[in-house]
This record gives C-alpha cells, sequence and structure tokens, in this order.
C-alpha cells in the first residue's frame, strides 16, 4: 500500500504497483531502512576498519532519489542493467553495430558485458525496462493474439517477455505447431511468429542452424529422468513426515530418506505418525482478505475486520462427532505445541477413507500471528508444523501434519 515496485507471480510475470498512499508517522521502505543502515555500517568501517572492508566501502548503492528516499526505479533500473560506459554491441548475425551511451539501460541479457562495462543486478530481468526508459513491467495490454492467455503485452515476463519456457518443443522439426488450434508458436517464412522464441534459431530442420528445445539442458531434450537429484532419477510417492498410515501402500519406504530436518535436535523425536492422539491431518494455506503471512495486510483495519482472526474449517462430520460448533473457539495441537482459534465448520472439508480406515482432513491458514486480535493469545498457526523440508528445494512441509482438535 505505502511503496511502489515490482511484484513476480509463479508464472514469471514482473507486475509494478504503484504506491496508494504514505505510511504512517516515521514508517519508510524497507529499501531505504536497509540503505540507511548500510550507509552507517560504512561509515563505522571507514572510521574504526574491520574485517574485509574492500565489500563494504567499495559498495554502490546509489537507490535514493532527490529527496533522500527510497527509489524503486532506480533499483529496477540496476537490477535490468545499465552500462557503465559508452559501448559498441556488435550483432553478427544480422551484421549491424549499436553504440550505447554511459547510463543507458541494457535492451537484453544477451547485451550484458564481462568485461565490465555493464552492472546488472539480475539477468533474468534484463528488457524489463527498454534502452529508452520504458518500464514494461507497467504495461497492461489486453491483447492476446494466440487466444492462448498469453497476454504479451501485459506486465513483463522474464526471461526477454517469454510467456511459455521452452516453447519450441510445441513445433515440429519444420517449425509447425503439432496442435494448430493451440498456436503457440509457429516458424512462417524466415522468422518465428508468436510467443518469444525459447532461442532464435531456424526449426531443426535446417541440419546448419536448427538446435533441440530444451535449452537449459545439456543434451537439449526433455526428459523423465531428472539428474542431480538428491532422491534419485524418477519421481516417487513418499508420505509425509507425519500421516495417518503407518505403512506406505506404494512402496516398501514410507518416508523420503532423503528429506532435510532442519532443527535434528528437537524435532526428530517429534513425530506423530499413525498416531491416535494427534489423528487428524492437518494443511496450511493463505485466506484471501490477508497477503501471505499478513504482516502487511493485517496493519489494515478493514481488511483486519473482514478477517479478524485466526480459524480453523472442520468439516461438518467431524465437527458434528466433536460437539463442536460453527464460530466456537477451538484448541488445535500437534506433537509440538497448540494454539487456539475459531471454528469453521465447512461442507468443503470431507473424510477419505484410505487403507480402510476414515481420515478427517482440517484446515488453517497462516496468515496470523501474535499482532492482532489483542484480546487472545492466538499462535501463528506455524507453531504446529514440523521443520522439515523437501530433498531438493527444502521447501517446508506444511501442507500435511497430524493435529488434535478439541472444544477450547
Amino acid at each position: 500500500m505505502e511503496k511502489e515496485g515490482s511484484i513476480s507471480n509463479s508464472g514469471r510475470w514482473v507486475q509494478w504497483k504503484q504506491k496508494a498512499c504514505d505510511g504512517p508517522e516515521q514508517c519508510i521502505p524497507v529499501g531505504e531502512i536497509e540503505i540507511k543502515i548500510m550507509d552507517a555500517v560504512k561509515k563505522l568501517y571507514a572510521k574504526e576498519g574491520g574485517v574485509c572492508p574492500e565489500p563494504i566501502l567499495n559498495l554502490y548503492w546509489d537507490y535514493l532519489d532527490e529527496k533522500g528516499h527510497f527509489s524503486a526505479t532506480k533499483t529496477a533500473h540496476r537490477i535490468n542493467g545499465v552500462f557503465l560506459e559508452d559501448t559498441v554491441i556488435e550483432d553478427k548475425a544480422k551484421g549491424t553495430t549499436t553504440l550505447f551511451k554511459k547510463g543507458q539501460l541494457v535492451p537484453t541479457f544477451g547485451n550484458l558485458q564481462a568485461d565490465g562495462k555493464t552492472a546488472c543486478g539480475n539477468w533474468c530481468y534484463s528488457g524489463s525496462y527498454t534502452a529508452d526508459g520504458i518500464n514494461k513491467m507497467k504495461l497492461r495490454g489486453k491483447e492476446d493474439p494466440t487466444g492462448l492467455g498469453l497476454f504479451p503485452n501485459w506486465s513483463f515476463a522474464w526471461p526477454v517477455n517469454r510467456r511459455i519456457l521452452y516453447n519450441r518443443c510445441s513445433v515440429d522439426l519444420h517449425g509447425k505447431p503439432y496442435n494448430p488450434k493451440r498456436n503457440i508458436l509457429e516458424w512462417k517464412g524466415d522468422k518465428w511468429v508468436g510467443d518469444v522464441p525459447d532461442g532464435p534459431w531456424p526449426p531443426q530442420a535446417d541440419k546448419a542452424k536448427g538446435k533441440y528445445p530444451f535449452i537449459m539442458q545439456r543434451d537439449g531434450l526433455g526428459a523423465f529422468f531428472g539428474q542431480n537429484m538428491a532422491d534419485g532419477p524418477f519421481p516417487e510417492h513418499y508420505e509425509p513426515l507425519e500421516g495417518p498410515l503407518a505403512k506406505n501402500p506404494m512402496s516398501g519406504q514410507l518416508i523420503n530418506p532423503a528429506i532435510e530436518i532442519f532443527d535434528k535436535h528437537s524435532d526428530v523425536d517429534k513425530i506423530a505418525r499413525a498416531s491416535e492422539k494427534f489423528p487428524y491431518v492437518c494443511t496450511t494455506y493463505s485466506c484471501t482478505e490477508h497477503w501471505c503471512t499478513g504482516a502487511l495486510t493485517r496493519w489494515q483495519a478493514w481488511l483486519l475486520e473482514a478477517m479478524p482472526a485466526a480459524y480453523m474449517e472442520i468439516g461438518e462430520t467431524l465437527a458434528k462427532e466433536k460437539g463442536i460448533k460453527n464460530g466456537e473457539r477451538i484448541k488445535v495441537s500437534s506433537v509440538r505445541g497448540s494454539t487456539t482459534c475459531v471454528a469453521m465448520v465447512t461442507k468443503r472439508f470431507k473424510p477419505f477413507t484410505v487403507e480402510g480406515k476414515t481420515v478427517h482432513q482440517v484446515g488453517m491458514p497462516f496468515n496470523y500471528g501474535w499482532l492482532f486480535p489483542k484480546d487472545t493469545k492466538d499462535d501463528s498457526t506455524n507453531m504446529l508444523t514440523p521443520t522439515v523440508g523437501d530433498a531438493n528445494t527444502f521447501c517446508p512441509e506444511y501442507k500435511a501434519f497430524m493435529v488434535n482438535v478439541e472444544k477450547a
């Protein structure tokens, strides 16, 4: 609400948001706080010295505006990439040369230089600002030429505004789409038409210049065989660290043997698996009214009024068994701790039958912590979750763990 800048989504779209209002009293953007802290650190290093001073003293963060406040625009320029001196770029394919002046923005990551003539915070974002200073992240064009929901003129998709990665695999050796009704990309004449091609090369029928479409793979090919995975090359089903089953019905291995337990000293012995004390599967998610953890949105009075407190969704069948009514306060506990919240009796959650056993699922948003409401002692849902991560990405396993539910 109180600062402008970019937001990226899982579709790689980078969308610019405007500042709606100033922050209350002395509030300033996080970026400005970091810059002022770093300026103070640099002054201390200059005055008193310190270990490895060169990267601190030579740090160049020119991200404040003329009034001394954080500038999201100047930061975005540097992330995009900028020429630090006059630079001539040669395009051998087109037989042309272009002079870029010092301070001009780099038009695409292919123009980034390894000799110090350019500076770039993230090569994926090169092109999000054009060389003549147009912020593509602000674009809101609703055109959709393919009819497939690509919307190429809405915001910027990294890299180079490509909407679908590896899109050349949608065409045959001659560059014609395998499915003409879903025409993402097509070679017409001497160029690609449609989405920005994942590589400028002609179709593979051109033996001299054509290339395989999966350009980030060494062999250029797509594969079910995943190299360099911590838990093996093929996908396998494992039960979560905590679950209602004592055996994996699809494998002799119950849980992933390569999972990362972050706090081995505390959590390795705190596991509730197929437990009568903690019989219900809990999952976590966000709610519409609050952004991510709610650290930002729970300061907004109208959003807090719309969704004021932590709650748990509980199916009608389980609620009836436990004697819990909609709106009553309940206690939720796991082997790691407990919290209280409001019961939301819902039709969304229905009992499962797994291996001949009835299994109930419940759900809690993680948008709440210690700030609001002040008349309760509700803790964050993540006080209940195990500190275990995926074997490869280390993403926390918060979507399935075991709890008990009772009236507060």
